[in-house]
């Protein structure tokens, strides 16, 4: 599988039987041949302006059919897709354009209706191209390509698939290049949930429910993954719990893919547990789980709640529970994240001394594997994790969010786990903000439970039972709604700014 050559697989699976649906967005299909269209079309529109393969080619990331037929394009041509955020500032957006060496950007009708994107897209000499929300194949021409043919030939990134933005929860998100090859290791990391049988191209019965934002990797890689497999896919723009019952309840889907946050707002919901009578596993990722919580939802709607773990620079997830895995030791490992894949590498060093540590005790995680960009090499991440000897591995917190109080070090996210512990708190984040005599001190925003009232002198004795005096934040502040990035993890840095 590791040989999997991804633009001739969506080439062979667009072509299997162009009538049939693939791809449904409030309501309306489009077909397998639709997308093709659309693939031909924009590769049509990069050939005429001699695109060679690797061309940086912008798109604005949005869950619509239109966006997805680019998308494929891209990928088909053997191109690169640079993302670009719908949800981005204007002037940020334009600014992208006019920074990254790009040839060419694609974006729906909608976003073309900013002047600063018209503008920057001229400005900047790269080819405009507007794809329509429903119709993947009526590709039309913004701005035509002023670039010198050389300037074409050289903004290019042979061998990478995608440019793809991280979800940017404890800063300003990154650009991670995920290679046509990183992709195919990803997708066949993947292939131990499945039967195991050699791929082919042929279409599927049954419709996949797509909900995650295709802006970042966890979206992408579950749409990505259900075309290769010819399956059909209905998917929400924008994740609510009307629309995810909708969906269900048309599309009976065996398996759904949801995070924490989308869980815990169908839980508030109150959702009739008949509607996910079909279901049978619900995957989780993209942020942590509590245990607490995926218990409650399995028993609530009678799912096997299977977390999985990886991250835009693995191109997808690394570890994860197989319906196997969960039926034998659900109750022996609570809280892991899954057992790691096969063909991946995985050590935990002490974070002071860089020693690797034994097996079950907690360190610094690195990861080798063959979705990486370099395949050979040990790559660092930020999480504090720990291994047992079955291959199991738990996710304690990250370095990255350690807030150093005057000399002592606090993590922001093991202060926010005892706080959602607290019966009033739906949901909370704790932030270090900076303070003149301890360099900076902890921060907690909450979310109050429905009927509960905001008690800060309450939370502050419930801190204090629980930690040691300098974890206990200085400030509680309630918010109705905890800032999120598209992915519905809570934004870091936007609560900095909102707290400061």
């Amino acid at each position: 599988m590791t040989d999997l050559d991804l633009p001739e697989r969506l080439r062979a699976v667009l072509a299997v039987e162009p009538g049939a649906r693939a791809l449904e967005l409030d309501g309306r299909w489009c077909t397998w041949g639709d997308l093709a269209a659309g693939a031909r079309a924009l590769d049509e529109r990069l050939r005429s302006i001699g695109a060679p393969e690797g061309a940086r080619v912008g798109v604005v990331m949005r869950n619509r059919p239109g966006v997805v037929g680019a998308v494929l394009g891209v990928l088909a041509g053997r191109y690169c897709v640079v993302s670009l955020s719908h949800l981005a500032p204007a002037e940020s957006l334009a600014r992208d354009v006019r920074d990254l060496d790009l040839v060419a950007v694609v974006a729906d009708a909608a976003d073309w209706e900013s002047e600063s994107l018209v503008a920057a897209a001229r400005s900047a000499g790269v080819l405009g191209l507007s794809v329509p929300a429903y119709e993947p194949g009526a590709v039309e021409l913004v701005t035509g390509c002023a670039l010198d043919p050389g300037t074409v030939a050289a903004r290019a990134h042979p061998g990478v698939a995608v440019n793809m933005l991280t979800s940017g929860t404890t800063g300003p998100p990154k650009r991670v290049p995920v290679g046509y090859r990183n992709l195919a290791a990803s997708f066949a990391g993947a292939a131990h949930y499945e039967s195991g049988k050699p791929w082919r191209p042929r279409l599927r019965s049954g419709v996949a429910v797509v909900v995650a934002p295709i802006l970042h990797t966890s979206g992408l890689f579950r749409l990505l993954l259900n075309l290769l497999e010819g399956r059909s896919v209905a998917m929400l723009e924008r994740f609510t719990v009307d629309g995810l019952v909708r969906l269900v309840t048309a599309y009976d889907p065996r398996l759904l893919a949801l995070t924490p946050t989308s869980m815990r707002m169908v839980l508030d919901a109150g959702v009739d547990p008949g509607v996910f009578a079909g279901v049978r596993a619900v995957v989780c990722g993209t942020a942590p789980l509590r245990p607490e919580l995926g218990r409650r939802f399995e028993a609530v709607y009678d799912v096997a709640v299977l977390v999985t773990y990886g991250a835009t620079e693995f191109a997808g997830g690394i570890a994860g529970w197989t319906m196997k895995d969960w039926e034998r030791h659900r109750d022996a490992k609570p809280g892991s994240v899954g057992r790691i894949h096969p063909g991946v590498d995985v050590r935990v060093r002490d974070p002071e001394t860089g020693e690797p540590v034994p097996p079950g005790q907690a360190g610094r995680l690195d990861v080798r594997t063959a979705q990486s960009p370099d395949p050979d090499r040990w790559q660092e991440t930020t999480d504090l994790a720990r291994v047992d000897e079955d291959g199991f591995l738990w996710v304690l917190g990250r370095t990255d969010d350690v807030i150093i109080r005057g000399g002592f070090k606090v993590s922001a996210g093991a202060v926010a786990e005892v706080l959602k512990d607290h019966p009033s708190v739906r949901d909370a984040a704790v932030v270090g903000l900076p303070d003149v005599r301890l360099g900076e001190v902890p921060v907690a925003a909450v979310e109050v439970a429905d009927g509960a009232a905001f008690d800060p002198d309450g939370l502050a004795s419930w801190a204090r039972g629980r930690l040691t005096p300098y974890q206990v934040p200085v400030r509680f502040v309630a918010m109705e709604a905890l800032p999120r990035t598209p992915s519905l993890k809570v934004s870091q840095e936007r609560l900095k700014e909102l707290l400061a």
